[in-house]
């Protein structure tokens, strides 16, 4: 069973895996802001390819240069995001800040308006070229980080999994905690992560729901 985070990210890992593992910091650390957390890495690349376009455009950058700089940045993002190289301090707070309005197109209209008042018609061709760009590339690095997961561990870790480990990581090493994902079997038994289930569900039911009435 796969659980998901509040904006719907799909997680493909075990419901008393993903749990036991937010147990570890529980409750200093609730599940639903490690589930966020995993949403502000997912959109770190978008965040990037914003930022970026909105610099380009604003200093009035050629359309070439602007659409090669956005691109660029999304690329980071993305291997940024899949490598866990978070060593910019704040970039993964600021990033889930930001996914609080991705997802909806506003970031998406924010970029255009700007690239066509500053620059014009080519300024927005120069965007959706490099966000179409960055997103192609960015299915073929996840599939290449998750042809490799099979290869090195027998099991298939897209990027939500990816990103919510990370997630879980970030969290643990702030509090000191062991930052290996691995299990033993005790730590799966369903008294250990009860509790954190039952947290999100009181306090976020429609989190809860979308995984449980699969």
């Amino acid at each position: 069973m796969a659980i998901y985070t509040p904006k719907g990210l799909k997680i493909r890992l075990p419901l008393k895996y993903a749990f036991a593992l937010m147990g570890r910091l529980y409750p200093r650390v609730n599940p639903f802001a490690v589930l966020k957390t995993t949403e502000g890495i997912d959109s770190l690349p978008s965040l990037f390819t914003c930022v970026s376009a909105l610099m380009t455009c604003g200093f009035k950058l050629d359309p070439l240069a602007c659409g090669a700089i956005i691109l660029a940045a999304g690329v980071s993002g993305i291997l940024i995001t899949m490598n866990g190289f978070f060593i910019i301090p704040g970039i993964v707070g600021a990033s889930t800040l930001f996914s609080y309005m991705s997802g909806y197109g506003i970031y998406l209209a924010a970029m255009a308006i700007v690239a066509y008042v500053i620059i014009g018609t080519w300024g927005v061709v120069a965007v959706g070229g490099a966000l179409f760009a960055s997103f192609i590339l960015r299915q073929l690095i996840e599939l290449h980080f998750a042809k490799s997961s099979l290869h090195s561990n027998g099991v298939v870790l897209t990027a939500a999994e990816v990103h919510f480990i990370n997630a879980y990581r970030l969290h643990a090493h702030k509090l000191g905690v062991t930052t290996d994902v691995t299990m033993e079997e005790s730590e799966l038994s369903e008294s250990n992560w009860v509790e954190v289930l039952e947290d999100l569900a009181r306090n976020w039911p429609r989190v809860v729901r979308r995984f449980t009435d699969d």
